[in-house]
């Protein structure tokens, strides 16, 4: 803000006090008051809000109450590591021959080509097993030793026969639905239903939050959260259990984005990139009680229940979080966001601007004067201010760029993370120490990144770490496949300028985008990088068949081109945020006029 802005602010301040002192002497100052008086009250709840979110409780409480919602997210997120996971062999059986006495061992020398030295076998020789029925073992092989073998038929597709696992009976939804041989793909919906949710979550709660405020959006995401995390837990059904991590998925973005949004809005330029980068530790620290739960509690219902109890505190939060005092500003409700900030109302003589803001200065006197109510607006009003949000995102040149490169940014960034995450997992490592480790080099990164942030600023910040990342990725091409532990250590490497710059990104967003569409822009920003969430397990299963370092070396190159389309974002360092989209159009103008100058 210019000398000569605050100079204004502070006459208006001083104006307002003398109109209300010409007020109570019967003075004629009232029409003048209604105007100027809005503004000057936003701008004492501004400077209030500035103090409070620069250091005292107030300061803590909100961090703390905004910060342990996502631990949850770490949760649920990571969990398919372990309700997901694979047996360590399977193989069909024939039933009736085990209720005659025949072992596993030997229905499988006689059933699978191979015999007993095959492992993880989805299909039987269709052998005439209701005659072997009345056989011993011996004489079942004296009886086929002479005759051709006949061709496989599938375990899972014809009757009589059953799948059997090596693994802890309710230890993964694997065998409880057979997600097995052609029905693998059903196992990987149930983290791709994950993405899906969270895809569509982002944009809708982002939206919500905008429209409806902060805290409403996030009361909606809490309740869906603990529906969902039940659902999950106690599915009878694989569709309830899908229909449970869609849910999780869209909560999840729902108690992220607007809690992220409530912190970085009202916290003070002091605090605001630690704060913000620490706000990102809850989700590694989630995925380290995970690792812990899951050391300690194996069957997988037992594991969602305990992960899910933990979600009923968000009713703590629901009590205690306040609405944002600055989305009440953008909104015009000042007479609400100073009781929000000082505790107390606001002076009766000054008025709400969103009381005005639906009539001209001439109305608001004439309403005033007559008591006259304020018109209904128009349906076609309505509908128009609904999408207001995406008009006030892509309307203007200034706003459109920035939003598509942030939209690029996030997915090739999100595409990254879980490309190096299913590669790494290609890699037989124990699963609690993997997610242990994974949440390790996540706090690594944030910490990296928070202090980085403390001497340099958010845009060149980011490039630096997308240059660490996709050189890290791209060296693997120099690496020889058999050197296994080389090529996990640059997957970490590469996670960890991948997690740091994710980090730097989100911040950096927050602060590019005004007050109004902030969130707005927060949420499709996510919904991109689900995207990519969505699109990496494809380019490791299909493109990694063709080649092993395809999909490392389309995250390096994809991940450079990213690196340098944030050179065109503007530095937000210590910058003021904008509450207004009209606010980035007029400073974008004055800093062209000097060039054509």
């Amino acid at each position: 803000m210019s000398g000569d802005e605050s100079k204004k602010d502070v006459s208006h301040v001083e104006n307002g006090g003398a109109m209300q002192q010409q007020q109570q002497n019967g003075g004629m100052m009232e029409k003048v008051h209604i105007q100027s008086g809005p503004g000057d009250l936003k701008q004492i709840v501004l400077d209030g809000l500035e103090k409070k979110g620069d250091r005292g409780l107030w300061l803590w409480v909100l961090f703390i109450l905004c910060l342990t919602p996502n631990i949850l997210n770490g949760f649920h997120v990571s969990s398919y590591v372990f309700l997901g996971q694979m047996p360590a062999n399977y193989y069909c059986t024939v039933p009736s021959l085990v209720e005659r006495g025949w072992t596993h061992e030997e229905i499988r020398n006689i059933s699978i080509i191979g015999g007993t030295a095959k492992n993880g076998t989805c299909s039987l020789l269709n052998w005439d097993y209701h005659r072997l029925e009345g056989m011993s073992y011996q004489e079942a092989q004296d009886f086929l030793k002479d005759k051709p073998l006949p061709g496989e038929v599938s375990c899972l597709r014809t009757t009589g026969f059953e799948m059997y696992y090596h693994q802890a009976e309710g230890a993964s939804i694997v065998p409880e639905w057979d997600l097995i041989c052609e029905r693998t793909a059903l196992r990987s919906t149930v983290q791709v239903a994950l993405s899906l949710g969270k895809f569509f979550g982002a944009s809708t709660f982002g939206i919500l939050s905008d429209k409806y405020g902060r805290k409403s959006s996030f009361t909606i995401a809490a309740l869906l959260y603990v529906v969902s995390s039940l659902l999950t837990t106690f599915s009878p059904v694989y569709i309830l259990l899908l229909l449970g991590r869609i849910g999780l998925g869209a909560s999840a973005s729902g108690v992220f984005y607007p809690a992220f949004a409530l912190l970085t809005e009202n916290i003070g330029t002091r605090h605001r990139s630690w704060m913000s980068i620490a706000f990102n530790f809850s989700y590694p620290i989630g995925m380290l009680i995970l690792a812990l739960a899951a050391y300690y509690i194996h069957p997988w219902r037992d594991l969602s229940l305990a992960l899910t109890i933990p979600s009923f505190l968000l009713i703590i939060h629901l009590y205690f979080l306040v609405e944002s005092p600055r989305w009440l500003l953008s909104k015009g409700r000042e007479r609400r966001a100073y009781r929000m900030v000082f505790g107390r109302k606001a002076p009766a003589e000054l008025c709400d601007s969103a009381e005005q803001n639906q009539l001209s200065p001439e109305e608001v006197a004439a309403a005033v004067a007559k008591d006259v109510p304020t018109p209904k607006v128009p349906l076609g009003i309505r509908i128009r201010q609904s999408f207001s949000e995406f008009t006030k995102l892509y309307g203007t040149p200034t706003l459109c760029r920035r939003a598509l490169i942030c939209h690029f940014t996030w997915c090739v960034t999100s595409l990254c993370y879980y490309v190096t995450a299913l590669n790494a997992d290609n890699f037989d490592a124990n699963r609690n120490v993997y997610v242990a480790t994974t949440g390790s080099v996540d706090i690594l990164a944030y910490i990296i990144s928070m202090i980085v942030l403390a001497y340099y600023g958010r845009k060149s910040t980011s490039f630096c770490f997308f240059l660490y990342a996709g050189v890290c990725l791209l060296v693997v091409l120099a690496i020889p496949k058999e050197n296994t532990n080389l090529l996990v250590t640059l997957a970490m490497l590469g996670r960890l300028g991948i997690t740091a710059v994710y980090a730097v990104v989100t911040l950096h967003t927050a602060e590019l985008f005004p007050t109004e569409i902030r969130n707005t822009a927060l949420g499709i920003c996510s919904t991109m990088a689900h995207v990519g969430s969505i699109a990496a397990p494809y380019i490791v299963d299909l493109l990694g068949q063709l080649a092993w370092w395809i999909p490392t070396t389309i995250c390096g190159i994809t991940i450079l081109v990213a690196g340098m389309l944030t050179l065109l974002h503007p530095e937000t360092k210590d910058a003021v945020l904008k509450d207004h989209a009209k606010q980035e159009v007029d400073s974008s103008s004055e800093e062209r006029e000097p060039m054509k100058q």
